[in-house]
């Protein structure tokens, strides 16, 4: 395993994070929930084998499966707690009432309670917001984080998915105002959907600022399973994240893009030609890219060592445009 500084901040932290959103309860239709969410004792085998190769970074927040994933996380990390890096989110609504959702003090103040209490733990190494709140200011979001951080309760504090002014915006409040600054950024970003390259990525690398990159293989697309006879195709079997008309982003994002198909392609020819998985030439493109630690969202313990062992692939300046040559600019997903 490899370890690097998480951006700014002198924590360090494995170069492959694990994703706890598909840890939880699978009844639960939830942010997170649905078909492709194991329960404990799955998320243990890949818990047990993550630790044993070296990854001590671990993401998942409070909507997850409404808090089973910090629950099992915490379960988990009883009596490693010290060596491993804890990081949840807050924003999406725990419940139905006015109070339940955003980032104002009230709520981040409630919230922060109730994932340490899941987490069984007394603090969370990194704290981050979700989604930007449109209906709080930021300087209230933050004059609470910087709170909680020198409380002891959180380490250091990140975001996640949004334009690059409103992040723009927080890091000046933070500076002119003396509040604790975001150490991290949690954006979507792989071969099939680049448009952070626009302003946010160039953004946080002039600020330091680590990219911890959510579906990096592309919801599994970029594996070259959905490619048949040249073209990307989601049969009914396939996962429903991938089904179109389900309301999330994938099918659209990875799936209808016509150049989407030779950009796989040239994955998959590529990782025949090195003799590697298709997976581990995605991340290793990333990794080319500087990214910090790709987030890897797995129930199986054989996708995580597929993904450790892309710290070893080695693409060439030749290789990354090849791979890259196919992409066309996209309509910026709203997910902010």
């Amino acid at each position: 395993m490899e370890y690097v500084r998480l951006g700014w901040s002198g924590l360090k932290v494995s170069r492959i994070c694990l994703g706890a959103m598909s840890f939880g309860d699978p009844a639960l239709q939830a942010f997170g929930g649905g078909g492709w969410v194991c329960g404990k004792e799955e998320a243990f085998k890949v818990l047990n084998r993550a630790w044993d190769l070296g990854v001590n970074f671990y993401d998942t927040a409070n909507v997850y499966s409404r808090g089973k994933s910090e629950e099992i996380l915490g379960e988990f990390l009883q009596g490693r707690r010290e060596d491993a890096v804890v990081a949840t989110k807050v924003f999406f609504p725990m419940g139905d009432k006015p109070n339940d959702s955003g980032l104002s003090r009230k709520h981040i103040l409630r919230q922060i309670e109730g994932s340490l209490s899941r987490l069984k733990t007394d603090y969370v190494d990194l704290y981050q917001i979700h989604r930007w709140d449109y209906s709080t200011g930021i300087d209230e979001t933050l004059s609470t984080l910087t709170g909680l951080v020198r409380q002891g309760k959180a380490r250091y504090i990140g975001a996640s998915s949004m334009w690059a002014w409103q992040f723009a915006t927080a890091l000046f409040t933070s500076e002119m105002k003396g509040y604790e600054k975001f150490v991290s950024m949690q954006n979507l970003y792989n071969l099939l959907y680049r448009e952070e390259e626009r302003e946010m990525i160039p953004l946080c690398k002039a600020h330091n600022i680590a990219l911890i990159p959510y579906s990096p293989n592309a919801a599994g697309v970029l594996s070259g399973r959905y490619l048949k006879e040249g073209r990307l195709v989601v049969g009914p079997n396939d996962s429903e994240r991938l089904q179109p008309g389900t309301g999330f982003y994938a099918y659209r994002t990875y799936i209808e893009p016509p150049e989407n198909a030779e950009i796989v392609k040239r994955v998959v020819e590529t990782a025949g030609n090195k003799g590697v998985a298709p997976t581990q030439v995605a991340l290793a493109w990333l990794f080319h890219k500087g990214i910090t630690a790709p987030i890897i969202g797995t129930t199986k313990v054989e996708h995580l060592e597929e993904a450790v062992g892309a710290l070893s692939v080695r693409l060439t300046d030749d290789e990354v445009r090849y791979l890259e040559e196919p992409y066309r600019p996209k309509p910026v997903l709203n997910i902010r």
